[in-house]
């Protein structure tokens, strides 16, 4: 009987400790632009949509990262936001992986303005496909604010929901419930800093805090940290006219480098 109940208990514990939602492979580009009215960028969006609501000119970007320096684990990433009415529209491919397994991203995200507060809503889709096996669907959706606290700080939050899709059957897998708080502040319009956090069910508590420094308006410098991996972040790049190339790496103590380059490119802006 003891040993009946010791083999019931393991399994119980399991049953139990198996992982209970599924997250996309992410890359290791901080996008904190999102709380900034100077330092947003094509990629910002991703951090929360409300930025959005703030879009100006047509931004588009492209970024290849080779994750942990395995090519299995190669991340790229197609990205466009453009003005819409009174708000913003962005779109975002995304394929990780190779051909024994591999994930493939849609978000479509908008975003508006209404005074000081700006409010945005996104929709993704996500494609999971192991080698010899069917693929699997996960569908989110999210919805995000941002607030002008003054003209240099901003403030806000986003709320990611799953909306359909389920893998396995003895440890189900559902698409994750996310909460993203943030805040950035404009120290001076060449230096910008920010602090997020991010809560990921199932996963402890993300920690991001960013720096960046631009010198006249050609060559950008940042640093960061990533809190759950104890990770360190650098960003260098070079901005000519309406093109910018980046490169940057995010260094993990026990699993390594994660290098990866983005191009990143901005229309016009005729109001300015």
């Amino acid at each position: 009987m003891r040993l009946m109940k010791l083999i019931y208990g393991l399994l119980f514990c399991m049953n139990a400790s198996g992982q209970l939602s599924h997250v996309q492979a992410e890359n290791a580009y901080i996008t904190t632009g999102a709380y900034s009215s100077h330092f947003t960028d094509a990629f910002s969006f991703i951090s929360n949509p409300a930025c959005l609501g703030s879009i100006q000119v047509f931004q588009s970007g492209i970024l290849d990262e080779r994750k942990w320096m395995l090519k299995e684990l190669d991340n790229y990433e197609l990205i466009s936001s453009f003005p819409l009415g009174n708000g913003g529209l962005g779109i975002a491919l995304q394929h990780s992986g190779d051909a024994d397994y591999s994930e493939q991203g849609l978000e479509l995200a908008y975003g508006k303005r209404l005074g000081r507060l700006q409010m945005g809503i996104r929709f993704g889709y996500l494609v999971d496909q192991a080698a010899g096996y069917r693929g699997i669907s996960f569908g989110s959706t999210g919805i995000g604010i941002c607030f002008h606290v003054t003209e240099k700080l901003i403030a806000g939050w986003e709320l990611g929901l799953p909306v359909f899709g389920i893998a396995g059957k003895t440890n189900p897998e559902r698409g994750p419930q996310v909460f993203k708080m943030g805040f950035g502040y404009e120290w001076r319009p060449d230096l910008f800093i920010s602090f997020q956090v991010e809560k990921a069910a199932g996963l402890p508590v993300n920690v991001i805090g960013y720096i960046e420094y631009r010198y006249s308006e050609q060559f950008f410098f940042a640093f960061g940290m990533n809190s759950q991996a104890g990770a360190p972040y650098f960003k260098s790049g070079w901005k000519k006219n309406h093109l910018c190339i980046q490169v940057y790496t995010m260094y993990e103590p026990v699993l390594g480098f994660s290098p990866g380059i983005a191009l990143r490119w901005e229309g016009k802006n005729e109001k300015g």
